[in-house]
This record gives structure tokens, C-alpha cells and sequence, in this order.
């Protein structure tokens, strides 16, 4: 694998255990479904992220181009939820600072993917 792919997949892995990392203390924190004062579909989506960023952490070094999809589901959905809870339940700690990282991040991961996807599927990583 060439540097710049692993390095990419290197960034991905970190921005993907910080956030999963982050949703595991909530719920060490606040417990199962700990974000209560959230509609509940949005408590159900931010819970699950505990599992869901480390599964595709995995899936980036084992399915390469599995683990790519699912990152990238992973960030559009978190930025479109993250922006309605922000701009339109008017959320105030998702306002600036931590939504324009996660929307930087999709950005990168958007741009980037064409850089480490495996076109030969059958070749090793």
C-alpha cells in the first residue's frame, strides 16, 4: 500500500476512534441511550455510533472498500443529524465548533476515498 493511502487510512482510523470514543464515555457517563434530553431517534443514531465508527475502523483495514462505504454513510448521516439537532432543534453546543469539524471531516473523507479504494479487489491491502 502506498504511503499517502495508508496515511489516509491512518487519519480515518483516528477521526473514526475519537468519535466512537467519544459516544463510549457518554454512555459510561449517562448509560444506555444516555442522550435523553434528544428526540429519541437522535439518542438511538448517536448511541449507535459508539459501535458503528469502530466497526468501520475495523472494515478500513480488513474490507477496505466496506470500511470506506461505511465511513462515509457514517459521516453524511452524522453531519445531517448533527445539523438539524444544531440549526434546527437549536442545539447550542453543536452550533459551531464541533459540527464544522465533523462537516470538515466528511469533506475529507469525500475527497480522499478515490485515493485508497481498491479497484482490484483481489489483490491484498
Amino acid at each position: 500500500m502506498a504511503n499517502s493511502a495508508r496515511l489516509i487510512l491512518v487519519l480515518f482510523s483516528l477521526c473514526l476512534a475519537a468519535g466512537g470514543t467519544t459516544h463510549w464515555m457518554d454512555i459510561a457517563r449517562g448509560g444506555f441511550l444516555p442522550y435523553g434530553d434528544m428526540p429519541f431517534p437522535i439518542n438511538v443514531f448517536w448511541t449507535s455510533l459508539a459501535l458503528l465508527d469502530f466497526i468501520a475502523l475495523a472494515l478500513l483495514w480488513k474490507r477496505r472498500n466496506l470500511g470506506l462505504l461505511l465511513t462515509m454513510a457514517i459521516m453524511v448521516a452524522d453531519v445531517a443529524v448533527n445539523s438539524y439537532a444544531a440549526y434546527g432543534l437549536g442545539i447550542a453546543f453543536l452550533s459551531f465548533a464541533p459540527l464544522q469539524v465533523q462537516t470538515w471531516f466528511l469533506g475529507f473523507v469525500l475527497g480522499a476515498i478515490v485515493f485508497v479504494w481498491q479497484r482490484d479487489i483481489g489483490r491484498p491491502t
